[in-house]
């Protein structure tokens, strides 16, 4: 059987399972937490950003190389905005090389169960919205994916690519791309035709600044909307005797 052979057959999508989800999507599992809060900031400076501008805002979460937490941050945010009732919301999986969302969903192994982004590419019957594990619970779609047999490259280089994310603007009000890194490998150059802008997700205290500022010039100033720290350490804050004193006197 061939990997368009297996693109055409019909799959049932994932069962939800939060006890399987990664511990640091907080953004789901501990929405009151001082976590689930920052990425309430973050939501909030997107959405200042993507102020005025009409139709469905698509953006990419990077980073300048592997082990940032880009994923992570990808998930938190996208279930952050779709709290909003009224929002519409998809997160794919665009990292073919190292797909990552599906096992930090729950979803085991590099063949799981449900349609992937790569089925999508290569069956011109699918969409991304029909692709898509729907979680009612958090009124968010996911596109996750598996490695691909064909280069990756080409795939994401290739019209229909580029027709299926046009195509999902009309369904959604965010498009979030879990893209890779942008140091490694050439993909995130092939997106930015693509989207509005680029999150690059920086890890505090890890990423070397060179890398970051090599990541920039690469992306481009006017493509990058914006950096997240990952992985700050409170007690270097000066805000953080605050921090401390009102979460714990909110969980009291």
């Amino acid at each position: 059987m061939t990997a368009h052979d297996l693109a055409l057959t019909e799959v049932p999508p994932p069962s939800v399972t939060t006890d399987r989800f990664d511990p640091r999507l907080v953004s789901m599992l501990r929405p009151e937490s001082f976590d689930a809060d920052q990425y309430r900031m973050l939501r909030y400076a997107v959405e200042r950003v993507c102020t005025g501008k009409k139709g469905c805002h698509t953006i990419a979460i990077t980073s300048p190389i592997a082990g940032d937490g880009k994923t992570v941050t990808s998930v938190n945010l996208a279930a952050t905005i779709a709290k909003a009732e009224q929002s519409r919301v998809l997160l794919v999986d665009t990292d073919l090389r190292r797909p990552n969302l599906g096992r930090i969903l729950g979803q085991h192994g590099h063949d799981h169960e449900g349609s992937s982004l790569v089925d999508a590419v290569l069956d011109r019957r699918q969409t991304l919205e029909r692709a898509a594990w729907r979680l009612e619970a958090f009124n968010l779609s996911v596109v996750t994916t598996r490695r691909p047999a064909v280069d990756t490259y080409e795939l994401l280089a290739s019209d229909r690519f580029s027709e299926l994310v046009r195509a999902a603007r009309d369904h959604f009000d965010y498009i979030l791309l879990d893209s890779a890194p942008v140091l490694p490998a050439p993909d995130c150059r092939l997106l930015g035709q693509l989207i509005d802008g680029f999150l690059v997700v920086v890890a505090a205290g890890k990423t070397p600044r060179r890398l970051l500022e090599e990541t920039l010039v690469t992306l481009g100033p006017e493509k990058v909307l914006g950096l997240v720290f990952n992985g700050e350490i409170l007690a270097q804050s000066r805000y953080s005797r605050y921090y401390y004193g009102y979460y714990h006197q909110k969980e009291k």
